[in-house]
């Protein structure tokens, strides 16, 4: 059962909405006793106790489920702060001027995705890793809409809907919005994949397999917040890695391309992989 969350979606009036959908509980009325003070009896048959004891030693399948547990959580709550944020931008976009408040543009510009790309595990089959990073890219697009209006505001400046730096906020905010609507259903669909993995031996901090998920996550915020990019761009397939041989290639220290575009990843156990893509 999924709940499916809108948020964030601007509209040419440039007001946010955030709309949640769900199912309510249903009430179920209780019939009333038979006459003689006696009650009807149930049409279920009761269980079985060998039936009742045999579920109750069937032990959880083992997955995936444990070592992606992190990034689920991570993204969650970096999908909170979004929501926070855009909660408090949308309470200051009227009908004919925006005004950001100090606790706005604080909870703006505090967003940021380093924990969640953190929290991705090195070794992932492809399709787990697709979708950790579908998630990622949600968290991504939607993080660089709302960096617009740290951009263009400022405590208490009044920025008239149609001139230029609202209509380039208001432009960005749409960005996001796409991204939004998708996350809830994008990040129970990692969770379900994890539950179906078998547990996976992951790779080590400093391999190849961790340089490349450090790739995939630098090309990701690239494009939502290169040169004048704000947000709209999350990945449905992972992105071709060419690795380059040559003699300078050792464990911590990589060059290739990433989608035609050449990097350059340097590992140190202090920050990790550092990645230099040299686009934008």
């Amino acid at each position: 059962m999924r709940s499916l969350v809108r948020r964030a979606v601007w509209g040419g009036a440039g007001l946010i909405t955030v709309i949640t959908l769900g199912l309510a509980a249903c009430g179920q009325a209780t019939a009333p006793a038979p006459a003689g003070g006696t009650t009807a009896a149930s049409s279920r048959p009761a269980p079985s106790s060998s039936a009742t004891s045999a579920s109750a030693a069937t032990p959880p399948v083992p997955s995936a489920a444990g070592q992606l547990a992190a990034f689920i959580a991570a993204a969650g709550q970096a999908d909170s702060r979004l929501r926070h944020a855009a909660a408090l931008v949308n309470s200051d976009i009227g009908a004919t001027s925006m005004r950001f408040t100090p606790a706005t543009l604080t909870a703006v510009r505090a967003l940021g995705n380093a924990p969640v790309a953190r929290a991705i595990p090195a070794g992932l089959p492809d399709e787990l890793l697709r979708e950790a990073l579908v998630v990622y890219g949600d968290l991504a697009s939607r993080t660089a809409a709302l960096d617009a209006v740290g951009r263009y505001g400022y405590p208490g400046q009044k920025l008239p809907i149609g001139g230029p730096d609202a209509q380039a906020v208001l432009g960005c905010l749409r960005h996001g919005a796409p991204a939004a609507g998708r996350f809830h259903a994008d990040l129970a669909a990692v969770r379900s994949l994890a539950q179906q993995t078998p547990p996976l031996t992951l790779a080590a901090p400093d391999s190849r397999a961790a340089a490349e998920v450090a790739l995939q996550i630098n090309s990701i915020d690239k494009r939502n917040a290169c040169s004048d990019e704000c947000g709209g761009y999350a990945p449905t397939q992972l992105e071709t890695v060419i690795w380059h041989p040559g003699t300078e290639q050792h464990s911590r220290h990589y060059e290739g391309t990433i989608s035609g575009i050449r990097f350059q990843a340097d590992y140190t156990a202090a920050h990790g992989w550092q990645i230099m893509i040299y686009a934008c």
